[in-house]
């Protein structure tokens, strides 16, 4: 699948792209040090430097899509394109929203009197999971 994904934007299949866009599938959303554990846990060592080559040249053509997030580090995501996204502010967990993004875009474009390029949307809050773990701070109160 991704052999014939790179042929197609010009680049060669070599095993670490496809490492790289296996581990970036299997992660969801996941920064470079992510990326660095999954290699080195599969017993394949390879510099930093090299992966953000990697990312570098996949991001450049399409193939993965960047979120950046205030404070953090970048995350890599398979690009799958435009699409709104949930961020726990307590667990960190990043996740895709499906929204129809033509809506948000539209409202947002109509809002502003600049020329946009690009609209990107980022919900903060509490995800599910953590907002079902009892709050030890309330507890004590009680």
């Amino acid at each position: 699948m991704y052999e014939q994904l790179l042929r197609s934007k010009g680049l060669k299949s070599t095993p670490q792209r496809l490492m790289a866009l296996k581990a970036i599938q299997e992660g969801g959303h996941i920064d470079i040090d992510q990326l660095h554990d999954s290699f080195n846990r599969l017993g394949m060592k390879i510099p930093l430097a090299t992966l953000y080559r990697i990312l570098g040249e996949l991001s450049s053509v399409g193939i993965l899509h960047t979120v950046t997030l205030s404070g953090q580090k970048t995350r890599y995501e398979i690009a799958k394109g435009d699409h709104p996204h949930f961020l726990c502010e307590q667990c960190g967990q990043l996740e895709d929203l499906h929204v129809a993004m033509d809506e948000i875009a539209t409202i947002a474009q109509n809002a502003c009197v600049h020329s946009t390029r690009s609209v990107s949307v980022m919900l903060h809050g509490i995800c599910q999971n953590c907002s079902s773990i009892p709050d030890k701070t309330r507890e004590s109160e009680g």
